[in-house]
């Protein structure tokens, strides 16, 4: 696995640069650009908008994407909640989400790169504030492995398939290429 980030705000190279700078034309508005923010439902719908294979998983009710299906419960003993992921059958992941998950969404997308399957399950905590929410993100081989996993502080805006691999869009314009 290879990874690899771009900053917007570290680029002088506007091909990089995915917001423009209106630095002299602070009293002329109707040239300036506004990046709305968009509403938690709306990030649900576009956060893996490209995968073929792609599912919200449901709380306490068994969700089936393709040969997954998923089933999260309350954890109590650690104060969150247990994914449980099967494929044709047997379990192949049993993770726990902390407790800032628990009424977060729960996504779920899977591809294909060089003839392996893989997995990606995110999830987004429960605060209503985009930008004070944490994003947590995991990529598993078709067997259950954990090829990857990390909690954002960053904004994970979309994650889009490639040839290799996937690559993430953050909120501040920043980008990262997973290679897998």
């Amino acid at each position: 696995m290879y990874l690899s980030s771009t900053s917007s705000s570290n680029s002088n190279h506007s091909s990089h640069s995915s917001h423009s700078s209106n630095a002299g034309n602070a009293g002329n508005f109707s040239n300036q650009q506004f990046f709305e923010m968009p509403e938690m439902s709306d990030l649900s719908k576009t956060y893996f908008a490209d995968f073929d294979e792609r599912t919200e998983i449901a709380a306490k009710t068994p969700t089936r994407m393709g040969s997954y299906q998923f089933t999260v419960v309350p954890f109590q003993a650690a104060k969150g909640m247990l994914m449980q992921v099967e494929r044709h059958g047997q379990r192949i992941i049993s993770a726990h989400l902390p407790a800032m998950f628990t009424r977060g969404e729960l996504l779920s997308a899977s591809m294909r790169v060089r003839d392996t399957e893989y997995l990606l399950v995110a999830a987004n905590s429960a605060s209503k504030m985009l930008a004070s929410g944490k994003r947590w993100l995991g990529i598993f081989r078709a067997d259950g492995k954990n090829v990857y996993a990390n909690v954002f502080d960053q904004q994970v805006m979309q994650i889009q398939p490639n040839q290799d691999g996937i690559s993430m869009a953050f909120l501040n314009g920043d980008r990262m290429r997973i290679k897998l």
